[in-house]
């Protein structure tokens, strides 16, 4: 069997489970160790035996179990970086992108190339502080959150990226003692009575439920933000 006829047959199962092709296919090529261009040059080539059941072993956990693909292979892709990924944080969105690219237009806009302090507060897997870091050298970036599981995931994609961030184990601003010149945050937002997805639910709690109307934190941060803002400042959350 080839990885075009592996990829067809399991796509055509996923979508009778409702659930995403895009996302098999993600699977079989991370576990092919190829990147794209390779994996699409090879589409017509055998697959071991050995690789195959391999690859539908797992592929069972995320269609019958809805463990989400990215525990399975350990990591999602975040503005072209593959951070770490765990049970003890929630996966990096997309979406979330759209959030660190406004960050970083509004830092050219306003800024003009100064060295600023950033707060990324409520980091988890600590995508958006790391990728702000890593993309513009000017900020001086801490990152933050109250779950030492969530940091352990966060320090070890610090590490794995040569990332220049400050860890800090701190329940929204307890334990911050300096101000920013920016503070980006993507808080819990989903009003408590959500009914989620299957494969949602296998995210930590504690990064999805904002509360009865999912504001929670939004009000939280807000009222008690500004000892920790500079004078001029920005503010910047995913909503």
């Amino acid at each position: 069997m080839t990885y075009e006829q592996l990829l067809r047959e399991t796509s055509k199962k996923a979508l009778e489970l409702n659930k995403e092709s895009e996302a098999v296919k993600l699977l079989l090529m991370e576990l092919s160790n190829q990147d794209p261009h390779q994996f699409y040059l090879n589409l017509k080539e055998e697959v071991t035996k050995e690789f195959k059941l391999e690859f539908l072993t797992k592929l069972d956990q995320y269609l019958l179990k809805d463990i989400p693909i990215q525990h399975l292979i350990g990591h999602a892709y975040f503005y072209g970086h593959a951070f770490d990924v765990s049970k003890d944080v929630l996966i990096p969105r997309s979406e979330t992108e759209s959030l660190v690219e406004e960050v970083l237009f509004l830092y050219d806009k306003y800024f003009d190339k100064q060295e600023i302090s950033v707060l990324d507060l409520g980091t988890g897997s600590g995508c958006i502080g790391i990728t702000l870091a890593l993309e513009e050298k000017n900020m001086k970036v801490s990152i933050s959150d109250i779950s030492l599981d969530a940091l352990s995931v966060a320090s070890n994609n610090k590490n794995k990226l040569h990332a220049d961030v400050e860890v800090i184990h701190s329940d929204l601003f307890k334990n911050i003692n300096q101000k920013f010149d920016i503070i980006v945050s993507n808080p819990p937002y989903i009003p408590d009575q959500e009914v989620l997805e299957n494969i949602v639910e296998k995210e930590p709690d504690v990064a999805l439920f904002g509360g009865q109307l999912g504001v929670d934190f939004y009000e939280k941060i807000l009222k008690e933000i500004k000892p920790f803002l500079k004078d001029k400042a920005l503010i910047a959350f995913e909503h």
